[in-house]
């Protein structure tokens, strides 16, 4: 799914004029979704929502199974919306795109990142998806921006409440 806007003016989809004032108006933005129940994914498409409200260029997000290599390319900024599956790895639908860009070692050092984590602290590899994507992001030379999102299923069931807030405080680093 991608949310697009070509407006001039830096105001967002529905008009606001407060979404110019975060400097995005100009940013390309891809929101990673790696999810195992779905949430990841929820959180991911109310990201490109809200990137869009605040005024950015573009923000598409990218779903398992596909090969992000093209848009990664084409964006500016990246907010990796990440679950943890088992005991700390990837979530399963997501296990290609995460080997195709290990194997492809694409160049990401034009790109800066956010990440969001979602995990339960009842396993010991806390948010260990989250982290495994991090360290990819890292060594393909994209540079994170500012604290990661993690969220606690055992103690948040509304992931996107935290994620959105992170968000609104994140985006003033970019």
């Amino acid at each position: 799914m991608a949310y697009t806007t070509n407006l001039s003016d830096g105001r967002g989809p529905d008009g606001d004029p407060g979404a110019g004032a975060t400097g995005i108006g100009a940013l390309r933005f891809a929101v990673l979704a790696a999810t195992q129940s779905g949430n990841a994914l929820l959180v991911a498409d109310m990201v490109a929502e809200r990137l869009m409200l605040r005024g950015a260029r573009t923000a598409c997000v990218i779903d398992e199974g596909l090969q992000p290599e093209t848009v990664l390319a084409e964006s500016d900024v990246l907010v990796a919306c990440v679950a943890s599956h088992g005991e700390g790895d990837v979530p399963d639908g997501f296990l290609d795109t995460y080997r195709a860009l290990a194997d492809g070692r694409p160049d990401l050092s034009h790109l800066r990142y956010g990440l969001i984590g979602l995990g339960d602290r009842t396993y010991t590899t806390f948010c260990g998806g989250a982290w495994k994507v991090d360290g990819l992001l890292q060594e393909l030379g994209a540079r994170r921006i500012g604290p990661p999102c993690t969220i606690d299923a055992s103690s948040q069931p509304f992931p996107d409440e935290d994620a959105l807030a992170w968000l609104e405080a994140w985006l003033h680093g970019l």
